[in-house]
């Protein structure tokens, strides 16, 4: 669990192959979505601004398997 959010393997899954580098841009079938960190704010109620956290992170597989 991320912040109050359960994390959605099938979904994340998706959402990587459906990821351009390129453009930093996800292509969808009805157009392309750019998430903006506001995005990552107000949906996750994740603290944008700060101090920088920094460390190793566990795998999407590591913290669906506790759920």
């Amino acid at each position: 669990m991320l912040g109050g959010t359960k994390l959605d393997p099938p979904l994340i899954s998706a959402l990587v192959e459906r990821w351009r580098p390129e453009t930093h841009t996800f292509h969808l079938p009805c157009s392309e979505c750019t998430i903006r960190l506001k995005d990552v704010d107000l949906q996750l109620d994740l603290l944008v601004d700060g101090e920088v956290i920094t460390g190793p992170m566990a795998s999407v597989a590591q913290h669906s398997s506790n759920y």
